[in-house]
């Protein structure tokens, strides 16, 4: 039985039922998709786009759900990651299984028009019309390899590349894809009224990150002023990436800034090595303008504390948004591409 077929789309259905719907049918196209790349290795490239598609769009969906007071477990979406796997060996060729995929997008259209139609903020409305595109994209590469005249999945990658995932990442496996990384290391800094609400952020994003499973940080800090007005950090998570630097050096960094960077001498970095690192990210690295940095002063001045996270390109929209689910005011920096050892 097809997801569409267990959960019985035909007929009406509420703002709330249809999130509901769509994120669960989310993490069962992920497993269905990634079996998919396992069972026809001449279509691996395009089944596997697919899967970074539904897996893109489980966090797409993610905080519409929850403003909708709608939860999935981390053991709910491994269970319909696998029932998605299962449907995909039960038909056993591809000619069937996309016959099937072709019939079972169309079913869901009419539930994607509807949650744009009805949408109550734009927001709302672009995914809407997103999950319909990502159907559609789907659908038509199916059929064309029916037809016989492939269109390579055309539709799926550009879906993917409007979303900022490019070609090379799309096609990655999964369980390859924290290697791979994106492009560039980027700083998400999100301020926050007072420690324990920083504090409380940060737990949740590593909560968020273990839940949801497509999110590997390197590293979660909170930055705040003491009560002696000196800026102290704390860490949770890898102390460094395995492609970039750490967010103890970049929070180091941004620890110095109300200092002018004298309490980088005093061992926020240490070794002789840090020396180098400090002045090619001062000069090149976190990419902050004047008034970045005098926020950034003013934020810490205040009694506010911050949440740093250090991500890939290709993680940085989801966790800037999460931040800001939690109350926070995130910006981002690029990072150099540096590696710090030692951290």
């Amino acid at each position: 039985m097809t997801f569409m077929g267990k959960h019985r789309f035909a007929g009406s259905h509420t703002e709330k039922t249809i999130l509901k719907l769509s994120w669960e049918g989310e993490f069962f196209g992920v497993g269905l998709f990634e079996e998919l790349a396992r069972m026809y290795p001449e279509h691996a490239n395009e089944m596997t786009a697919c899967a970074t598609m539904e897996w893109f769009n489980t966090h797409y969906c993610e905080p519409f759900a929850h403003d909708a007071g709608i939860h999935v477990t981390l053991e709910e979406a491994e269970k319909l990651g696998r029932e998605g796997a299962a449907l995909a060996r039960h038909y056993r060729t591809f000619e069937k299984i996309a016959k099937a995929t072709v019939e079972e997008t169309k079913e869901v259209d009419p539930l994607f028009k509807q949650l744009g139609k009805g949408a109550g903020t734009p927001e709302l409305k672009t995914l809407g019309e997103d999950l319909l595109a990502h159907e559609n994209a789907m659908r038509d590469w199916m059929r064309s390899e029916l037809d016989g005249k492939s269109d390579g999945a055309a539709k799926v990658f550009a879906y993917l590349e409007r979303h900022g995932i490019s070609r090379q990442d799309a096609v990655t496996p999964r369980e390859d894809r924290e290697d791979s990384a994106g492009d560039k290391q980027q700083l998400v800094l999100a301020f926050f009224d007072s420690e324990d609400a920083a504090d409380q952020a940060a737990k949740a994003l590593k909560g968020w990150e273990k839940a949801t499973e497509y999110m590997k940080l390197d590293a979660i800090g909170v930055l705040v002023k003491d009560k002696d007005g000196k800026v102290k950090q704390h860490k949770l998570g890898r102390k460094a990436g395995k492609r970039g630097m750490g967010a103890g050096v970049a929070l180091g960094l941004i620890a110095a800034i109300p200092t002018g960077g004298v309490s980088l001498l005093g061992g926020v970095l240490g070794g002789g090595a840090a020396g180098g690192i400090i002045g090619e990210f001062f000069h090149k690295g976190l990419k902050m303008t004047d008034e970045d940095v005098a926020r950034i002063g003013r934020e810490l001045d205040a009694g506010h504390a911050a949440v740093g996270v250090l991500t890939w390109d290709d993680e940085t929209e989801a966790v800037a948004a999460k931040l800001k689910d939690q109350g926070g005011t995130p910006q981002t920096h690029e990072v150099a591409k540096v590696t710090a050892q030692g951290q």
